[in-house]
């Protein structure tokens, strides 16, 4: 006689344990994966947005530095305005930034000072995803004081979104340029004839 085989296979509800265990497993798996696709891709919205800003405000610094005059900052239209003069190419040139509050983006344009009418150049996106209350300041010289400055100061206060829009999480940068060659004699309504050339 040959011993019995133990061939009769599964069970329906050994079948059905086997389907629910390997169900959890996979869905803690995808879990996971869906995890560290959402960090990787917060990361990098953040290191985006932080390099498009350290990039707008390291071009800014090279053009701000040398400029004769700032302007008053104003709010036109919803959008913020600032204006400084500086020479590019040998040429007096009105530069405008602008923080588009419909868009939150960070815009520049130029154009020759004292040409009339008026033609800017196209506006050139600096940055994205940016926003902010008061994005401009612009500081007085003040050679009176002993703590004083003797140049023209602008700060440029911006938030970025940290990890993409809707996230919740912001940086701030704020930054302060100092215009080496505006002295006290300089007009703060410097370029601000720009601002009624639209877009």
């Amino acid at each position: 006689m040959r011993p019995p085989r133990n061939d009769d296979g599964v069970s329906l509800v050994e079948l059905l344990v086997a389907i629910a265990l390997m169900a959890m497993v996979g869905a803690m798996f995808t879990g996971g994966i869906l995890q560290i696709y959402k960090s990787v891709n917060k990361a990098d919205s953040a290191y985006t947005a932080q390099t498009q800003v350290n990039s707008a405000f390291s071009r800014l610094d090279s053009e701000i530095r040398y400029s004769r005059s700032v302007s008053t900052p104003a709010k036109v239209s919803g959008d913020f305005y600032v204006e400084y003069l500086v020479e590019l190419n040998d040429v007096d040139t009105c530069v405008e930034l602008r923080l588009r509050t419909s868009t939150s983006e960070l815009q520049r344009r130029s154009w020759s000072q004292g040409v009339t009418p008026v033609t800017p150049t196209g506006w050139t996106t600096l940055a994205s995803g940016v926003t902010s209350t008061t994005p401009f300041t612009t500081y007085a010289v003040d050679k009176n004081s002993l703590t004083g400055f003797r140049f023209q100061r602008l700060t440029v206060n911006f938030y970025t979104a940290a990890g993409g829009a809707g996230t919740g999480s912001t940086r701030q940068t704020n930054v302060t340029f100092s215009a080496l060659n505006a002295t006290a004699g300089d007009n703060v309504s410097t370029c601000t004839e720009g601002r009624s050339v639209s877009s």
